[in-house]
């Protein structure tokens, strides 16, 4: 029987993109597993899936010393980095989330990250990116030596809790790790001038950036208006999503960008910058910022509001129905597909 280990070691964050990531896979892939295929999932040691499954664990030898790791057909690592590497005889599937680290780090470390991903993907069997964008970077920074990049997007689970009424001032939402890249800093002017409104920036902001922010909101004295709560959990999320106005999201750096669809998949209207792999995403159902100045963002704000609330019904249905195409059953199926054309 076919034997294949899915690494998922980015479980042990769950409030990061990549740890969900790694867990919604896994639960859909039990839902769609092969009764002629083995899987095995790399985990955390104090991490296990609701449905009973097969578990590899990590420790020193397996990390350091990959060419002792046991064989498997197919060792698949659900990002391009990953500390645990297979060895010499399993048929290594890479799945490349981005390459922000170009935007991100400086010169002399993008380098070496750069270097580090070519490694990779000199020793990957197969490779996917989850957006074309991805691939295209791939294309324009890589070597990869006549190896064919599938694109797999992203599954995204419907945000769910339980329904409540939102009784306070109208608000705004923005989501995500706080990253200069998410660029939260460009929403606080913006906000000077909606007065009626407020602004929700959920996500772990125990960062650098995180410090900017909340020091900015001091000193342009929108301290009662603009909420900083932190990681929130799913049913606060679907609470955030629910009854926001908008979605704002004016992030630089992107390989996907999952609150997008998760805001579209409960009919909210969604902003973004016309920036990296959003456009892709967001499709023709998204608003998007051609100016991130502020007066510029609000005359974008208030205009696509107007064509949102001419019919909101309708407009929120097509964000649903263009949300819909990014499901877990759909990713889950390809990588299926992959599984069995790798092993033949």
């Amino acid at each position: 029987m076919p034997e294949i280990l899915i690494d998922i070691l980015k479980a042990k964050d769950l409030n990061s993109g990549l740890g969900q990531f790694s867990v919604n896979f896994a639960e859909a892939l039990q839902a769609q597993q092969r009764r002629d295929q083995r899987v095995t999932f790399l985990a955390p040691a104090d991490f296990s899936l609701p449905n009973e499954a097969h578990y590899d664990r990590p420790n020193w030898r397996k990390r350091y010393f990959p060419a002792l790791n046991k064989p498997y057909d197919i060792w698949h690592s659900l990002h391009q980095f990953p500390s645990f590497r297979p060895g010499p005889r399993s048929k290594w599937i890479l799945t490349v989330h981005d390459l922000n680290f170009l935007l991100e780090k400086e010169a002399a470390k993008s380098k070496r990250y750069l270097a580090r991903l070519q490694h990779n993907i000199d020793r990957a069997y197969a490779i996917t990116t989850i957006s074309h964008f991805t691939r295209y970077e791939l294309e324009q920074h890589i070597d990869l030596r006549g190896k064919q990049v599938r694109v797999i997007h992203n599954g995204v689970r419907t945000p769910s809790g339980t329904p409540s009424e939102h009784r306070g001032r109208p608000y705004f939402l923005s989501l995500g790790v706080f990253k200069e890249k998410k660029n939260f800093h460009a929403l606080l002017p913006l906000m000077t001038l909606f007065p009626e409104h407020d602004l929700v920036l959920a996500g772990n902001n125990n960062t650098a950036y995180g410090e900017r922010i909340k020091a900015e909101v001091r000193e342009l004295g929108l301290g009662e208006r603009v909420h900083i709560p932190g990681a929130v959990d799913e049913q606060e999320k679907f609470r955030l999503y629910s009854h926001c106005e908008a979605f704002l999201f004016p992030s630089l750096a992107e390989g996907f960008g999952l609150p997008v669809i998760e805001a579209m998949l409960l009919g909210r209207p969604v902003f973004l910058s016309n920036a990296t792999s959003l456009p892709e995403i967001g499709g023709d159902v998204a608003f998007y910022f051609g100016d991130m100045g502020a007066e510029a963002m609000a005359r974008e704000i208030t205009a696509s509001m107007m064509v949102f609330n001419n019919d909101p019904d309708v407009f929120s249905d097509r964000l649903k129905e263009h949300a819909a195409q990014f499901s877990w059953d759909a990713c889950i199926r390809k990588y299926v597909a992959l599984y069995a054309e790798v092993l033949g």
